[in-house]
């Protein structure tokens, strides 16, 4: 750039390119960018170009403060890296031109910076290569590597406050906001004052054992709104200002939240809390506190006494006329902890009907892994009638065979044969073509259950005629994670949340104990319906025949209006692909690089913002890890259309 260049011009910094970028290929490094000018804005981009790929750029961020550094590990395909200027509005002519240095780290290093940040990190990668689970540990070492860049949160909630405004909203045409501030004392007047300074001036102040007949003659307007509030929270000066927007520009709304923190005893924010978009279920359980949310007092139902109800009660009675939307950013803080949480409790009650099922195990070879799953499935397995149809994919072993014709002819199960290169998608639609029963278990060969009631505690999750598919908790065989639901563009398509976790280990922010809507589960384990699977269309063998077909069948659903539900109650062992093998060799890299490419133009919107992960947190490190750099910053409902 040349002297006195208007910085506004510079669009990105290439750092490495060609030779230079593939010789850090799957490497950590650390990339070092020194901008004293302020050009690229303080949360640049990083975008890591990966040709023959879709997508074809990675994106990572950082702070940059006149200088900032990013710590990760390179994809192995690595052709080039930018780094990419934050839009700004307001920009200062530059004279020095941002530089970017780039250093390959060792792998000694890159362990040791991990092990200093994070020293309890190191039992947990003990414990897995205790358990030979090298895939674990690796795994979790690179999420904690990759979390290095993450920054203080006290400095990106500083740098949001300065560079997000809400549009502004004329005064003659400002909706009237009724305030309640629950409780006494002085945190009510912490509140208080922390509402007089909101920028947001068309504000009453209203007791909530006043409020139920206003609300009765006043529940037609739609141009009234009502926050809710507890005593001792405090809002950010734009939060009414923000969130009023997002209601004047939503019409059809019903209300809408904002992510919050706790704050130190100093009043210094501290732990905040990423939500995710509108979930019934951590709703009801009180996960997901709604006791700071702008509503519409014409879309709760009349009359309504107020007084009867805890907020979360109150907001979903008013879902019930309309959205109730998310607004990722931090706007409120909290003095105290939040309020309690009521146990997620399992559906299945004694005495339950157990409805007949129709289970598809997709095999090939392996009778010791089908063995221990059919033992699971008929002596493990609290279960009404069993229609099991198992898909041979062209199994070779004399084991196998011999156990195949053993247990069919003892009229346990079905045995459907499936030949030519394995096609996971293609197994699960000639299952589901040959299903006696609505209901429809996919189950691998390689899973086997912990508890008797699982299967009944699944069923009873699909008894909703809203939801499309339920998964399970499925755990390796040294206890931590495999599958707790699925995170959108984690990676870069998706991936298991909270992938190799101890489930006891507080890693979680208690997710791993709530049941919960998620926007995809593993067909690992997946109960769904056969009239749904028809309505959808299935599986796309055509397109996806290993990878993300689970996904894109959920995806299909929420598309249909359906949630897709995970659930803590139904625990299994796992024990992940054994008898599939590694896609580690070239004819099956180009395969899972095409199922890629498919899923990422079929559902690139939703994978950017899953509405059931937050957008201020990480795609590329472990889960809730915050990322410099927000995705996208729109009101969000938990639908995906």
């Amino acid at each position: 750039m040349r002297d006195g260049q208007d910085s506004t011009e510079l669009a990105q910094v290439c750092a490495a390119q060609g030779p230079a970028a593939r010789r850090l290929a799957d490497k950590p490094v650390m990339i070092s960018v020194h901008d004293p000018d302020g050009c690229l804005g303080p949360s640049p981009r990083l975008l890591l170009h990966r040709p023959g790929r879709v997508p074809a750029i990675l994106k990572r961020s950082l702070i940059v403060k006149n200088s900032g550094r990013f710590l990760g590990w390179m994809p192995d395909d690595l052709d080039s890296i930018a780094v990419v200027a934050t839009p700004a509005k307001d920009r200062v002519n530059a004279v020095r031109q941002p530089t970017v240095t780039i250093r390959t780290l060792s792998i000694a290093e890159a362990v040791l910076r991990v092990l200093i940040r994070w020293p309890h990190t190191a039992r947990t990668l003990l414990r897995l290569l205790a358990a030979r689970n090298v895939k674990g540990a690796t795994f979790r070492f690179l999420r904690h590597f990759e979390a290095l860049s993450s920054p203080r949160y006290q400095d990106w909630l500083r740098l949001r406050d300065e560079v997000d405004r809400p549009p502004a909203i004329s005064s003659s045409s400002a909706p009237l906001v009724l305030v309640s501030v629950m409780g006494a004392g002085e945190r009510r007047s912490v509140t208080r004052k922390s509402l007089d300074r909101q920028t947001y001036r068309q504000v009453e102040f209203v007791d909530l054992e006043d409020l139920a007949g206003d609300l009765a003659s006043r529940a037609t307007e739609k141009d009234l709104f009502w926050l809710l509030v507890p005593a001792g929270v405090t809002l950010s000066p734009l939060a009414l200002q923000w969130m009023a927007d997002c209601l004047i520009c939503h019409p059809q709304a019903a209300g809408v939240y904002c992510d919050e923190d706790q704050t130190t005893r100093k009043g210094e924010p501290a732990v905040p809390l990423f939500k995710p978009a509108w979930n019934l279920p951590l709703v009801q359980t009180g996960w997901l506190p709604m006791d700071c949310v702008l509503l519409r007092p014409a879309c709760l139902p009349q009359p309504v006494d107020v007084t009867s109800f805890d907020a979360n009660q109150l907001v979903i009675q008013a879902a019930a006329a309309g959205d109730i939307l998310h607004l990722p950013r931090v706007l409120a803080h909290r003095s105290s902890p939040r309020p309690a949480l009521t146990l997620s409790r399992p559906l299945l009650r004694p005495g339950s009907s157990r409805p007949p099922v129709t289970v598809i195990i997709p095999t090939r070879d392996r009778a010791d892994l089908l063995s221990a799953c059919l033992d699971g499935l008929l002596g493990r397995t609290d279960h009404g009638e069993l229609d099991i149809i198992v898909i041979d994919n062209d199994s070779k072993e004399d084991a196998t065979r011999i156990l195949l014709d053993r247990i069919e002819a003892e009229g346990h199960v079905r045995r459907l044969p499936m030949p030519g290169t394995f096609n996971f998608s293609r197994a699960c639609n000639l299952g589901v073509d040959q299903a006696r029963h609505d209901r429809i278990l996919l189950l691998n060969n390689d899973v086997e259950p912990l508890e008797r009631d699982w299967l009944g505690e699944m069923n009873a999750e699909l008894d909703d005629p809203q939801v499309g598919a339920v998964g399970a908790l499925l755990l390796y065989p040294d206890g931590f994670v495999q599958h707790a639901g699925v995170t959108l563009g984690a990676g870069s398509i998706a991936r298991h949340s909270f992938h190799f976790h101890d489930p006891d280990g507080g890693e979680d922010h208690g997710l791993l104990a709530q049941r919960r809507h998620v926007s995809a589960v593993t067909a690992a384990c997946l109960l769904t319906r056969k009239s749904h699977w028809l309505q959808v269309g299935g599986m796309d063998e055509a397109n996806l025949p290993v990878a993300f077909n689970d996904v894109d069948y959920c995806l299909k659903l929420r598309r249909a209006g359906l949630d897709i539900v995970w659930t803590p109650h139904a625990r299994l062992v796992h024990r992940e692909s054994v008898s599939r093998g590694r896609d580690d060799t070239v004819e099956k890299r180009l395969r899972f690089a095409g199922e890629e490419k498919v899923m990422f133009e079929r559902w690139s919107d939703v994978i950017d913002n899953d509405p059931c992960y937050n957008p201020n947190c990480s795609l590329s490190a472990g889960d809730f890890v915050l990322e410099a750099a927000p995705r996208d910053l729109s009101a969000r409902s938990g639908r995906i259309r």
